[in-house]
């Protein structure tokens, strides 16, 4: 089986990330994984980059952390894949997956963050939008038991490694029940994390399409820790 981080976040371009993309490159690979989507948090949420650097030289950023981190991929045969994480309001954030940084350059009206937008975009794209760790009880999120609008989504992270327990378990509940792609991660924001959760696979997953189709096709299994 091969094992793949679903939520990545490294420095600069995710605020909260102490990760050097490289270093989280050679940290994963030695604890078994084969892969990871890099998932930084992108302009509506906690990023690291300069909101107001015209949209080419913002998305650039993101781009060459990922380029960073797909060398050193390559060094390993480690594989890197595109993905970022975007807040949507009030604490609530999705995960986009299937996507690339030529995606982004394409479409400056994502600097609005506007979930109904995203989602018609990523899905053109042939993308995937999962809510990242739903009913996530924090100070910063105004609506905890509230889930973004389901018909939005394609997918919901039912597995966070920083979410409490019931949390998860609730989120597994709400996505069997409405027919949602599940997926798990780590929402890690360093090298190294003593648990980390993602999902398996019996195959290797090249890049952002191949991640999309994987999804899809709901041949893989989470990984959690185990």
């Amino acid at each position: 089986m091969y094992i793949y981080e679903m939520h990545q976040h490294t420095a600069p371009c995710s605020a909260c990330g102490r990760g050097d993309p490289a270093e989280t490159v050679r940290a994963l690979k030695k604890a078994g994984f084969a892969g990871m989507v890099l998932t930084n948090h992108f302009i509506g949420g906690n990023t690291g980059i300069d909101r107001n650097l015209p949209w080419d030289e913002f998305v650039r950023c993101y781009e060459n952390d990922y380029l960073a981190a797909k060398k050193a991929g390559e060094e390993e045969d480690f594989d890197v894949i595109f993905g970022i994480e975007e807040h949507i309001g009030n604490g609530k954030e999705v995960l986009l997956y299937g996507i690339t940084p030529e995606f982004l350059y394409a479409h400056p009206e994502l600097r609005n963050h506007e979930l109904e937008t995203i989602s018609r975009l990523v899905r053109e794209f042939g993308g995937l939008v999962f809510q990242a760790h739903p009913y996530r009880d924090r100070s910063y999120v105004t609506n905890p038991n509230e889930n973004l609008p389901i018909e939005f989504l394609d997918g919901f992270e039912t597995y966070n490694v920083c979410n409490k327990g019931d949390e998860n378990i609730r989120a597994e509940a709400y996505a069997e029940k409405n027919g949602l792609l599940i997926s798990a991660g780590s929402d890690a924001h360093a090298e190294n994390q003593d648990v980390r959760y993602g999902i398996a696979c019996n195959r290797r997953i090249a890049d952002s399409f191949e991640l999309a189709q994987m999804l899809k096709s709901g041949d893989y299994k989470l990984y959690l820790g185990e």
